[in-house]
């Protein structure tokens, strides 16, 4: 399982920052690159590959909360079971569209994203 392409936002509690980090770091393969505290926001950012997490209370993260994402994977089958093997939830099975396999996933931390597998 490889993730080709993405960039999203996570939005958590702070109590969660540590697993949520553990989680990305498997999804990437890589580990978290930069986290800080914002005092001004009540915010606590880490960085892992492409992936913005973020942990606040509920109040803090309101006005950030917006966006979702779609990740681009190389074998749609293989990051299903993947995931699922690391406490994910398959909401939509992989399903055939012109061009591509895709499905929706729900992550351990609550986030709901779209996996795409591209072909020709």
């Amino acid at each position: 399982m490889k993730v080709l392409g993405t960039l999203i936002r996570v939005f958590i509690e702070r109590d969660a920052m540590d697993k949520t980090i553990k989680f990305y770091e498997m999804l990437y393969q890589t580990t978290c690159m930069e986290r800080a505290y914002y005092e001004g926001l009540n915010l606590e950012l880490a960085i892992v590959d492409k992936a913005v997490i973020i942990a606040g209370d509920a109040e803090s993260r309101k006005l950030f909360e917006s966006a979702r994402a779609t990740l681009l994977v190389d074998s749609i089958q293989e990051t299903m079971y993947e995931l699922q093997q690391r406490g994910a939830v398959c909401l939509t099975k992989p399903k055939r569209t012109p061009g591509s396999w895709i499905m929706l996933m729900q992550h351990p931390d609550g986030l709901i994203a779209e996996y795409v597998e591209r072909v020709s």
